[in-house]
């Protein structure tokens, strides 16, 4: 997924940033403990203590989930977005032709 919300970008330091999805007990660290923080009362995000690159976020609604960073994974090219969301704060500048769906909110919310 492509996240274009306000959060995500301030964050990150970036206009969109790419999540993918995973079942948190299939994924680990295979190096390093990252650092966590509450960016909002539901969401735990994560970053590397020595560059500060973000690196996930779980929300306590989705807790068998955790999102990671994409372009933090060794080979990010193995996980294409499938969707934007949050496109009700994207910026007026920010233009993708990709042709995937595109989301107001969440590609949960109900309409």
């Amino acid at each position: 997924m492509v996240c274009h919300c306000r959060t995500c970008r301030k964050l990150a330091g970036s206009p969109v940033v790419a999540w993918v999805t995973v079942p948190s007990a299939s994924f680990r660290f295979t190096r390093g403990r990252p650092v966590e923080f509450r960016s909002t009362a539901p969401v735990t995000r994560s970053f590397c203590g020595n560059c500060g690159s973000p690196l996930t976020y779980q929300h306590a609604e989705r807790a068998l989930q955790i999102d990671i960073t994409t372009c933090s994974l060794d080979d990010p090219g193995r996980f294409p977005p499938t969707h934007h969301s949050w496109l009700s704060h994207d910026l007026a500048w920010v233009r993708f032709g990709d042709g995937l769906p595109a989301f107001r909110e969440s590609r949960n919310d109900k309409a």
